[in-house]
């Protein structure tokens, strides 16, 4: 799961001027930033153990994607954690999917990590409810 990151003349073009617009500018308590990149931004809650990334680029679909990381010091983090995480950094009434690659496709830096996306440019999923009726 490669994934393509602006380059400094795209930011100068404006191609990724979007990303500022994507990412919460104001936290809930407990959440300091600690990093700003020109794609996204890095933040933690010392109380909670979790780091959280967001970070966004234009993607080999030619979509805008906002990627959001969630980790944890000691452990992978809790569903309750990462629906939480999802929610404050991208949207109660966002999409966000957890992919599962082929195996000889993995990238892992840190053993305590679970990724997030959401797309910008419209929902490329099939609607699986099936519209909410049964099958």
């Amino acid at each position: 799961m490669s994934r393509r990151t602006a380059s400094p003349v795209e930011v100068v073009e404006g191609n990724i001027a979007w990303v500022r617009d994507c990412i919460p500018t104001v936290l809930a308590p407990g959440w300091d930033l600690r990093q700003e990149r020109l794609d996204g931004r890095a933040y933690f809650n010392g109380l909670l153990g979790l780091a959280v990334i967001v970070s966004a680029a234009v993607e080999q679909d030619g979509r805008r994607w906002l990627h959001l990381s969630v980790s944890h010091r000691d452990r992978l983090p809790k569903w309750r954690e990462v629906v939480e995480v999802k929610e404050l950094f991208l949207g109660v009434d966002r999409y966000a999917y957890q992919v599962l690659p082929p195996r000889d496709r993995y990238i892992n830096i840190h053993p305590n990590v679970l990724h997030l996306w959401h797309c910008l440019d419209g929902d490329p999923l099939p609607d699986f409810t099936h519209g909410g009726k049964s099958l």
